[in-house]
């Protein structure tokens, strides 16, 4: 199995205020069995590119055994084609659903397995996946006024803005920006880092990050002596 990658990084986890999972072993796979055998269905998500989600498959399967153990996730399966586009694998933190990794260029319907288990008895299902790429919004100053910048939404989807210092790892302040629209922004320094992300499905997906510089202070106002 190839390592799994981590796509949020711990400079954008820690300004958005993300707190990422703990890892523990999966469990053992089962062996082939005979012809009874538990009876998955086929499952379909929507999903965005550079996207890190967890699927319950289990939820919509059955089995034909009774008496025999509880019906467990026991194998991830995804071509060399597919691979191109995501990874996938038991999840470590909850054995009963899959981790989903999305790569940053993946767009399009995709696919891949899974095996259910019931005691020794395995049988296999369908998992596809539409992935939806989405766009950076454009972040930079704004002409003609100080201390602001301009943040454009060019997705469908609603977006949330974070701004701040990326060497303090602090963050200054949010915003959400509605599909298609511009949002004008009160900023504090004269360097301002920035990461932009939806909230999908329990997954935070980065969609951009940059830096704006040379933004001009607010003008001190003047005391006028009497």
């Amino acid at each position: 199995m190839i390592p799994r990658p981590t796509v949020v990084t711990t400079l954008v986890a820690a300004l958005a205020g993300l707190v990422l999972p703990a890892l523990v072993v999966a469990p053992a796979t089962a062996a082939p069995g005979p012809s009874s055998r538990p009876l998955p269905q086929d499952d379909a998500y929507g999903v965005y590119a550079s996207g890190e989600y967890t699927f319950p498959v289990l939820e919509n399967d059955s089995t034909s055994i009774l008496g025999d153990g509880e019906l467990t996730l026991c194998g991830v399966t995804v071509d060399p084609a597919t691979q191109q586009s995501l990874y996938a694998e038991i999840d470590r933190t909850d054995p009963s659903r899959v981790y989903l990794e999305t790569r940053p260029t993946a767009s399009g319907e995709v696919s891949f397995t899974y095996d259910a288990c019931q005691g020794d008895r395995r049988a296999t299902s369908t998992v596809t996946i539409t992935i939806t790429r989405l766009s950076s919004p454009t972040v930079a100053k704004k002409k003609n006024r100080r201390a602001r910048i301009t943040a454009t939404n060019p997705n469908d989807a609603q977006v949330e803005i974070i701004w701040g210092s990326n060497q303090a790892h602090v963050n200054d302040g949010r915003r959400v920006i509605g599909a298609g629209r511009t949002v004008t922004i009160k900023v504090s320094r004269t360097r301002v880092y920035w990461v932009a992300f939806v909230r999908d499905q329990g997954a935070v997906v980065v969609v951009g990050d940059g830096t704006v510089q040379k933004i001009k202070k607010t003008k001190r106002s003047r005391r006028v002596r009497t």
